[in-house]
């Protein structure tokens, strides 16, 4: 492996998934902010967050953190104002995110004819623009490699240190301490250690990783973070546990404390998930096992919360839900 990648460090060990927990994610508001003038330039920050709608896609979204004062009106200041559609997000009283859409004409412009610091570190983030394949729905196989910042040379961007702060600041106060960028033509090999978007995040930011696609080798993600990574290891007790029929009722353990249970009463085979005509999510008990379960004294997952799953785990369960079809009207 490169000198520049290196082992975790940090080993997390978890003896149940926990349950996910929707309830102060829920109750948010979208406002919408009327910013009456453009500003006369860009400058690097306003570049760095400019590049999606100006390269990528016109209707490329953006949400900055803005739960710190400083770095709220720093976006209102200089990156906002570029921007015909802007909204913040209102979450218990305070604005938490800032997001920005629909690039203006001048600023358009304006970005293409302003040399920034950032520019060349945007020119590597993004060597193509073409995003297609990141939204084909093609699944892959996904291996995490850390990054050791040490063994890179640091790449001076000169007039970015507002950027680095604001990136800083920004996003250290999210819940997971992570920020997450999504490259464009980079490839997992021993070239990419001189990569001048890398060595610049690498210069402040203390711990970082790469996901690669393990078929291909293009590289995904680049997550940051403030804090270690870990690498998160599930017990035996953590898996989801055999499908298991009560009755007519056939539950199945969805992982992070989820139960389905499918009343098969009247049910025909399916060929996918969405022909259930009896389907309904329940959280199991805190320290309850699976084999305990029972969907009449359970508590039913609100019907506003929905929950992806890949779609090899899915036909499984389809699968096992026919053959349970087929027993039943073998037996009667």
């Amino acid at each position: 492996m490169y000198e520049w990648i290196k082992g975790y460090s940090r080993v997390e060990y978890s003896e149940q998934a926990e349950r996910l927990d929707f309830g102060k994610r829920s109750s948010f508001r979208m406002e919408k902010m009327e910013l009456e003038s453009s500003p006369p330039g860009m400058t690097a920050a306003a570049q760095y967050f400019t590049a999606g709608n100006a390269w990528l896609s016109e209707v490329y979204r953006i949400g900055i953190p803005a739960q710190d004062e400083r770095i709220r009106q720093l976006i209102l200041t200089e990156i906002a104002p570029h921007f015909a559609d802007v909204k913040q997000c209102i979450r218990e009283g305070s604005v938490e995110t800032i997001y920005l859409q629909e690039l203006k004409p001048e600023s358009r412009q304006l970005f293409g004819d302003t040399q920034t610091g950032i520019l060349p570190v945007l020119e590597d983030l993004y060597r193509h623009h073409d995003m297609s394949d990141r939204i084909s729905g093609v699944k892959r196989t996904i291996i995490n490699y850390m990054v050791n910042p040490d063994a890179l040379e640091p790449y001076e961007a000169p007039d970015t240190e507002t950027l680095q702060n604001l990136l800083e600041i920004a996003y250290s106060d999210l819940p997971d301490g992570e920020y997450n960028v999504m490259p464009l033509g980079w490839f997992f090999d021993e070239n990419l250690r001189h990569s001048a978007a890398l060595r610049f995040f690498a210069g402040f930011v203390p711990h970082l990783m790469l996901r690669v696609d393990e078929d291909t080798g293009e590289v995904i993600l680049l997550q940051m973070s403030g804090k270690e990574f870990a690498r998160k290891v599930l017990l035996n007790s953590a898996r989801p546990q055999p499908l298991r029929r009560k009755d007519s009722h056939l539950y199945v353990d969805m992982g992070h404390r989820v139960v389905y249970a499918i009343d098969l009463s009247g049910q025909y085979p399916v060929s996918n998930w969405q022909e259930l005509t009896e389907k309904q999510a329940y959280w199991l008990k805190e320290g309850m096992n699976f084999n305990d379960f029972n969907h009449e004294t359970a508590e039913p997952v609100p019907a506003n919360i929905g929950f992806f799953y890949d779609q090899d785990s899915i036909q499984s369960i389809v699968d096992r839900i026919n053959q349970e079809l087929e027993d039943i009207r073998e037996q009667n």
